[in-house]
């Protein structure tokens, strides 16, 4: 009995979107009648290195942002000396990980991070994995880290970071914007019917699956306003959680707050606007349910971008932490509202997840058919 072509879909915890994309791209595998498994590529890795890699990733973009956006901009060019050195250490550590593709023999591997993409690009490039990568950018921009030799296509957002993989030396013909990757429930969320006159404004206030961000602020800057419900979500933090909630009944504001949320399609689909960090799927998972947002705490780097090209598309507002509430409210007024959501809507990718399943599925086709072998069916 011959079994589906199976595709490993491997990310890293050093933020919560790359394991949402990687479980979004599972899920339209397995959607088609495929095999899908997702990894954590750390996890296959030495202890002290995976708490380290994650411990950085939080220490730099949390409690010294202005230091993590130094570091993101000087790192984003492909340094020869540099790059062989990082990237070196990297495959000695991660030699876990080229052992789990042998052993687990996939039609494809999908990564939503840069770590697996250069551990197993350089196996790619000497002939020892003959297997496709498709590495999957999860921001609108794509960092130098990106970029690495040996990946056989590249899945983006429009716009940007085309351009930036094309200028760190990636040839245009291995890119596909085919849009950041989200579950199937956020693009199924119906349209924003703006509140009627009498009717709460909802509002999900969110801080990410490690509740890191401005939350409590935020919260507070609701103080004395009505006809303003919240739903605050302050992900595995369950002392965060405590403090909102303190916070919100001290001043008497109409907030439920949770902790880490398993359903946030439905969460999403219960509000009008989104207030948070501009994460990449944070940003997506709101664009494909057509929800604006209010952004807050944005980080230098990354989120920085993504917040560039939110404003730049109308499809969000940048407010301090503590003018969110009045901005909020200021909404019910006018059409800005109908309008931030129709733009969000505009520039969602509801099935982006089904276009890198394509990538993938279309690439070990090409690998099959270069091989010798009888071509994949690409047909669920």
């Amino acid at each position: 009995m011959s079994h589906p072509p199976l595709i490993l879909v491997f990310h890293c915890p050093a933020g919560g979107g790359h394991k949402a994309a990687a479980d979004a791209v599972a899920e339209a595998a397995r959607r088609r009648g495929l095999d899908a498994e997702v990894v954590d590529a750390l996890s296959l890795t030495p202890p002290w290195f995976s708490r380290a890699y994650v411990g950085a990733h939080f220490a730099g973009s949390e409690r010294a942002p202005a230091l993590y956006g130094h570091a993101y901009q000087a790192l984003d060019w492909r340094a020869p000396i540099a790059d062989g050195l990082r990237c070196g250490f990297d495959r000695a550590l991660g030699v876990g990980v080229k052992r789990f593709v042998a052993a687990r023999s996939p039609t494809a591997v999908v990564a939503t991070h840069f770590f697996p993409m250069e551990v197993l690009g350089h196996e790619r490039l000497r002939g020892r994995l003959r297997v496709p990568i498709v590495g999957v950018v999860t921001d609108h921009r794509a960092h130098a880290f990106w970029a690495e030799r040996g990946i056989d296509r590249f899945c983006t957002p429009a716009g940007r970071p085309p351009r930036d993989l094309v200028r760190h030396g990636i040839s245009p013909a291995a890119i596909v914007a085919t849009g950041i990757p989200v579950r199937a429930a956020f693009g199924a969320i119906p349209a924003l019917v703006v509140p009627r006159s009498g009717e709460p404004l909802r509002v999900l206030v969110t801080s990410g699956g490690f509740g890191i961000g401005p939350v409590t602020e935020v919260v507070r800057s609701f103080a004395g306003l009505s006809g303003v419900e919240l739903v605050v979500v302050c992900g595995d933090n369950p002392g965060r959680a405590d403090r909102v909630a303190r916070v919100a009944a001290e001043l008497r504001i109409a907030a439920r707050v949770v902790g880490f949320e398993r359903d946030m399609p439905a969460r999403m689909a219960e509000a009008h606007v989104l207030v948070g960090k501009p994460g990449g799927l944070t940003v997506s998972e709101s664009l494909a349910a057509g929800r604006p947002m209010i952004l807050v705490g944005t980080c230098p780097g990354q989120e920085a971008s993504n917040e560039q090209w939110l404003l730049a598309n109308g499809a969000a507002l940048s407010v301090r932490p503590g003018a969110v509430g009045r901005a909020v409210w200021g909404l019910r007024h006018g059409d800005r509202l109908a309008s931030l959501a129709l733009a969000a809507r505009d520039l969602g990718a509801p099935d982006a997840a089904d276009r890198v399943v394509d990538v993938a599925l279309h690439a070990a086709g090409s690998v099959a058919a270069r091989a010798g072998s009888p071509r994949l069916s690409t047909a669920a």
